[in-house]
């Protein structure tokens, strides 16, 4: 079981240590897409759980040696890992959301027009004169808006 183990924490440290030369020799240059070290990690982590599934194939229908139970118990561990890792990544992204989301109201009596985001006041507006504009500032998500006119 030690060798099944240390074979496939070797596999691992190969790729994740191939991914981290890759990061340091490359870098990310563009931010709004993965870079080569992405890839990389997820060929290692999609290699071992290819591995996994082929070793419990081959552990449970044909020779059960303790070798195959430890790429077996090592893979699927570091495969649970990476999968809960990015679940953790998704949901902790969700929490920290720089859009927070306010209703929005917009107040229009006369000639005056009022638009409040989150409580605040974000632009006023009287007759042709824009007094305060801030919504550039106030990341404002459209999708709430309310108007009312009195």
């Amino acid at each position: 079981m030690n060798r099944g183990i240390l074979t496939s924490a070797l596999y691992y440290g190969i790729g994740l240590s191939a991914a981290c030369i890759c990061y340091l020799t490359f870098g990310h240059g563009y931010a709004h897409a993965p870079g080569l070290h992405h890839f990389i990690i997820l060929l290692t982590f999609g290699g071992g759980f290819l591995w996994a599934i082929g070793a419990a194939f081959k552990y449970f229908l044909g020779t059960r040696t303790n070798g195959l139970k430890g790429i077996i118990l090592t893979n699927f561990i570091m495969s649970l890992g990476f999968v809960g890792f990015i679940a953790f990544l998704i949901d902790d992204a969700a929490k920290n959301n720089e859009f927070e989301h306010h209703e929005i109201t917009i107040t229009e009596s006369g000639d005056t027009t009022t638009m409040h985001h989150g409580g605040s006041i974000v632009y006023y507006k009287v007759k042709d004169s824009v007094l305060l504009d801030f919504i550039d500032s106030a990341m404002i998500d459209w999708s709430n808006v309310k108007r009312i006119r009195k």
